[in-house]
């Protein structure tokens, strides 16, 4: 299955669509994935970082996002004698600052994509931690398209890049449900991101999104009462939900999330039918930060709400629009949220406190 979005001639040094992958969904799903790869999977360690994608053809050197926005190498000095020693190419990376949701926020405060000049930028970039790129997978070689080749011997060139800071991502071959299981558990258990099963046999297709390439990846569950309701054309598409605070007597919002998986968007509309409200209730705390366009159309009762299971793949802590454990500018919210299910058997005032998100947030970070 190819993307219309390919370019069959593409051109060093201009961004290319980015090869996506899907999040791996179901109570079967180390099975799943062994299967669709035909009984073995190449699973790659997820870094938790940005995209990168790196063109260098002679003394002329680019960087895309995933977005395929120009990035200014200058702003990666450790990187600069490992990006001239490369051969001519195209890979593709993540920029990454070390194991976990802490590396990721050492990218963060490195890249500023909208600054006027690197004399601005350095006054507000955090250069004190080295970043380095992991390198998986080779799109041109020395001039050469690869792309059309199975992923299994476009790795033999992945593994040739190796110099100071720019290194091949961790690759395990696995042919196993239960080796997938494992080595899973293994690499979320040393406070990984998690894994992406990739099929060996698959070439590398702009654009395309599919079975070729499935995200594993550990997610927090919380229990949030349903605050407000976002539509569009199609009906209900995100929910605001939030936690409750036993000491305040309110709810306070912590996440926007994903109403669309599984029919949850029809299953909500039908439980809260008739409770949909055009003015916020007093019992829902909205953070002072929140602008207009953050706020849903519709508020809900949280009395008379329901009380939906979140998945989310971390918690953030720091300034943002959310009201729950709001201290002076900073306050909790999720990354990647989506409703899993409704939780018949809890009512509002038995969903999560922002005391539990508050622990959720410490062991993720290493702090408990």
């Amino acid at each position: 299955m190819k993307s219309n979005k390919q370019d069959t001639k593409h051109e060093i040094l201009k961004p290319i669509e980015p090869m996506l992958a899907n999040y791996a969904s179901g109570e079967m799903v180390f099975e799943e994935i062994i299967s669709q790869h035909s009984g073995a999977t190449f699973a790659e360690l997820k870094y938790d970082g940005y995209r990168f994608q790196l063109h260098k053809k002679g003394d002329a050197v680019k960087g895309f996002t995933r977005s395929l926005n120009d990035v200014p190498l200058d702003i990666y000095p450790e990187l600069a004698q490992s990006i001239e020693s490369l051969p001519d190419c195209v890979i593709d990376c993540e920029l990454n600052g070390g194991i976990g949701h802490r590396g990721f926020k050492a990218v963060k405060g490195r890249f500023r994509s909208k600054m006027p000049d690197m004399d601005a930028y350095r006054k507000k970039a955090d250069m004190k931690q080295k970043l380095e790129l992991r390198v998986f997978d080779v799109l041109n070689i020395e001039g050469r398209r690869i792309m059309d080749m199975p992923l299994s011997q476009r790795r033999h060139y992945t593994e040739r890049i190796r110099f100071k800071g720019i290194n091949p991502g961790k690759q395990w071959k696995v042919d196993s449900a239960e080796g997938l299981e494992a080595l899973f558990n293994e690499v979320i258990g040393e406070k990984n991101e998690g894994l992406v099963c990739k099929n060996p046999a698959s070439p590398y297709i702009p654009g395309y999104r599919g079975a070729h390439w499935i995200k594993l990846k550990k997610f927090e569950t919380i229990d949030l009462a349903v605050l407000g309701i976002y539509m569009n054309d199609k009906g209900i598409s995100q929910l605001l939900c939030g936690t409750y605070s036993p000491e305040k007597k309110c709810f306070e919002t912590l996440a926007k999330v994903n109403a669309k998986r599984g029919g949850i968007d029809r299953e909500v509309g039908r439980l809260l039918e008739g409770k949909l409200l055009s003015e916020k209730p007093s019992s829902i705390a909205i953070s002072p930060s929140a602008s207009p366009d953050n706020l849903p159309q519709f508020y809900v009762e949280p009395s008379a709400s329901i009380v939906m299971e979140i998945k989310a793949m971390n918690i953030h802590y720091g300034r943002n629009w959310h009201s729950c454990g709001l201290n002076g500018e900073k306050s909790y919210s999720l990354r990647i949220a989506w409703a899993k299910q409704v939780r018949e058997d809890k009512t509002p005032m038995q969903a999560s406190t922002a005391k539990d998100v508050e622990c959720l947030y410490k062991a993720q970070e290493g702090l408990i």
